[in-house]
């Protein structure tokens, strides 16, 4: 009698702790940067047709699916650096067994490829699979991209310029494909040359200890925050020009782009790595902002043109 109850009451426990790794996993995997994407993708996908929900729920799915799997993969591999620079993600602080987020991981690569597989966007199929692959090798040791600034930005600017480009065709791929180009170029340069550079302002320490080779550990602080200052400034004006001459649609974006520049590069050159989480952090912070700001100013203006 006691040998039937003890494996039952297992079986209990492990589909009740099912949820919480789930949860754990969605937490690992930077909720605020999965919105980000999705915001991303959608503006495309609405400047685009739209299609009609029933695609944007599958192909936005896929693409969800797999941008999580992107991070949580990059939490498992971070974990040795995120534990020194006390981010207090799951893994770092362990509540969330690698194991764990493996398996989690692995389950997102399948939902990925068979939402977009039954979503009817043809071209979505072999954007999922190159946003997959690139996320793997900004993380995987063997390959590990993160390692340097350099090879970090061009994965970050691949998996932009991905993000739009599958908003769009699963949109429909019609109207606003200039609008689109112009905006996705902008934004994707805002995570390449502002985004990828200013995260790292805050783990100088764990990225040293890691052997990752950033640019704040091989140029040295005070060279890759004036770096960092400039970046936001060189990405926002001139698409302000392009939004005032050219392309009205995009002046709101393109002001809240370059407000949240000036915010970046001024929290920038006040902030050290020495610091703080909660104030080293504020560039980055600043920069998540910004993104937030303009993706869903563009997303408002196209659903109301």
């Amino acid at each position: 009698m006691f040998s039937s109850a003890i494996p039952a009451r297992n079986s209990v426990a492990a589909v009740l702790r099912v949820p919480r790794i789930l949860l754990l996993c969605l937490q690992e995997s930077r909720p605020s940067v999965q919105v980000v994407f999705l915001l991303r993708f959608s503006a495309a996908y609405v400047l685009a047709g739209p299609a009609g929900p029933a695609t944007f729920l599958t192909a936005g799915g896929a693409w969800v699916a797999a941008t999580a799997y992107t991070y949580l993969v990059n939490g498992v591999h971070d974990a040795p650096e995120d534990r020194v620079n006390g981010n207090g993600r799951p893994i770092s602080r362990g509540d969330l067994p690698v194991r764990d987020a493996r398996r989690v991981a692995r389950g997102l690569v399948g939902v990925a490829l068979l939402l977009a597989a039954v979503s009817g966007v043809g071209w979505l199929l072999p954007l999922v699979g190159a946003h997959l692959l690139c996320g793997y090798a900004y993380s995987a040791p063997r390959i590990a991209l993160k390692r340097s600034t350099p090879t970090a930005v061009a994965a970050v600017l691949v998996l932009g310029g991905l993000t739009f480009a599958a908003g769009w065709v699963s949109g429909g791929a019609g109207a606003g494909g200039g609008t689109v180009l112009a905006f996705g170029t902008v934004m994707t340069l805002w995570m390449g040359a502002v985004g990828a550079l200013v995260k790292d302002l805050s783990d100088l320490r764990g990225d040293a200890a890691a052997g990752r080779r950033t640019a704040l550990v091989v140029w040295g602080e005070r060279r890759a925050r004036a770096v960092c200052a400039v970046n936001p400034l060189a990405v926002a004006l001139p698409f302000l020009l392009v939004a005032l001459f050219r392309i009205p649609l995009l002046i709101l974006p393109a002001l809240f782009l370059t407000a949240g520049a000036v915010a970046t590069a001024v929290l920038t050159l006040r902030t050290s790595s020495d610091q703080p989480r909660r104030i080293s952090r504020l560039p980055y912070r600043a920069f998540m902002v910004t993104q937030y700001a303009a993706c869903s100013a563009l997303l408002l203006a196209a659903l109301l043109r």
